[in-house]
């Protein structure tokens, strides 16, 4: 019987544990998935708990999941609504918005964008960056001269925060201690002011004015694309705003929607730019900013269009047909539909719609959605990194009937991590298994 030649030999596997830290890197970006590995044993918590595993961990999968919406509307504050099932399934609780000096003194929750939330008190004249995972926040007080532009109750105030990190491979999830930028601005029937703030230098730019007629839509937040900030107005028509220039932009909306309110409205961003969904008989209507061969940017009625009748779970009542857009995810292109049955979420791209909450009244018909999304591992550990696991129960919705199903699931996990191990030496034994039967 012959040797097994040399060039044959397997190259050496890597390392046990650097094969486990492969392993659970390709665990799903679900908020279940660390928090229940970490449950395994010590040796699973000490790496989850690494906070270079988890920034590799987000770099593997890029995109953060939608983990829910902050619901709300004027005078009331926002409630967490999760869209996820269990165990994924966020209780409201987990996230408890910054408290004000006074009660009387309502946050104005202005919407999220890369992890991080962005709120307004009106009368302490401050805004605040939260990051609504740890609970910490960076407050930063109005610029002097802007607030001197409120012209009474028909003024509203909009902010918008984005990360601002320059390193390369940067994947938002983790960017509370990353620079941001914040935009300001107050809107009225005649004018509209916005100002930057940027965290490096910690100082306000130039506040910067452009005429409109009608009002910054109060509830809406704001789009962005490239390197501009989109609000919608409460004509339908869109304010825009040049982060770069520090310049404004008014965009009238397209003729044919003129009779359009603004709750049957919602900017979007395309692979082209700007877009425009228009609510219309059950039907939405998609719409791009384009040039002509002139060079002249004018709104184009785009082919696509989505038909909604058929598409929820019931039939809509006959006397109640209304279908209201009120909530836009500009990173995985999910529009949030009210309806007389409740709110439903609608993935434009697959089509996929999905109850997200119960039954409406009058009163909430028009309360606006705030998606949220992150890496639900952001910005802490998983389960402490030593013997005192962390109760998963108490972040996630977890029920007691799931410990036999976890375990099981924890067990074959550990299995295939085994079987992985083994592979290289399984390989080789059937080799040569293989090759001492064929000269036999």
């Amino acid at each position: 019987m012959r040797c097994c030649p040399s060039s044959l030999t397997p190259a050496p596997a890597l390392e046990d544990e650097n094969i486990l830290h492969e392993i659970l890197l390709r665990l799903p970006p679900q908020p279940s998935s660390l928090p229940r590995a970490s449950l395994v044993c010590k040796l699973w918590r000490s790496i989850l708990s690494d906070t270079q595993f988890l920034k590799r961990f987000r770099e593997h999968h890029r995109e953060p999941p939608l983990l829910g919406f902050f619901t709300g509307h004027i005078g009331v504050e926002p409630v967490f609504t999760s869209v996820l099932d269990s165990p994924d399934r966020i209780p409201p609780a987990r996230f408890s918005l910054p408290q004000s000096h006074r009660p009387s003194h309502h946050w104005l929750f202005m919407g999220c964008r890369h992890g991080l939330a962005v709120l307004i008190n009106e009368y302490e004249h401050v805004v605040v960056v939260w990051d609504p995972l740890t609970g910490q926040k960076h407050r930063v007080p109005f610029p002097r001269g802007l607030c001197n532009n409120e012209r009474g109750s028909g003024w509203r105030w909009h902010a918008a925060v984005m990360c601002a990190a320059a390193e390369d491979g940067h994947v938002h999830g983790d960017c509370f201690w990353s620079p941001f930028k914040l935009v300001l601005a107050c809107g009225g029937y005649s004018q509209a002011f916005a100002c930057l703030y940027e965290s490096i230098s910690g100082v306000w730019g130039n506040i910067v004015s452009t005429a409109t007629t009608p009002v910054i839509h109060p509830l809406r937040p704001s789009v962005l694309i490239g390197n501009e900030l989109y609000w919608l107005f409460s004509d339908g028509g869109i304010l825009a705003f040049n982060i770069e220039s520090q310049t404004f932009g008014v965009i009238e909306r397209p003729e044919t929607t003129h009779r359009t309110g603004c709750w049957s409205c919602q900017p979007l961003r395309t692979d082209d730019g700007l877009g425009l969904a228009v609510m219309s008989k059950q039907r939405i209507q998609f719409w791009e900013r384009k040039s002509n061969y002139n060079g002249v940017v004018g709104w184009v009625l785009m082919q696509k269009s989505i038909r909604l009748e058929g598409m929820f779970p019931q039939k809509m009542p006959r006397d109640d047909k209304w279908v209201l857009l009120v909530g836009y995810d500009e990173d995985t292109n999910v529009i949030v539909l009210s309806t007389g049955m409740g709110k439903f979420m609608l993935q434009l791209d697959s089509l996929q719609i999905k109850k997200i909450s119960g039954k409406n009244d009058s009163e909430n018909r028009f309360m606006e959605f705030y998606p949220y999304t992150n890496f639900y591992t952001a910005g802490r550990a998983i389960a402490g990194g030593d013997d005192r696991a962390e109760n998963v129960n108490k972040y996630l919705d977890l029920t007691v009937h799931q410990d036999t199903k976890m375990a099981l699931c924890c067990r074959f996990f550990r299995f295939c991590t085994l079987l992985l191990l083994m592979w290289p030496t399984l390989k080789l034994m059937l080799y040569v298994g293989s090759r001492f039967f064929r000269l036999a």
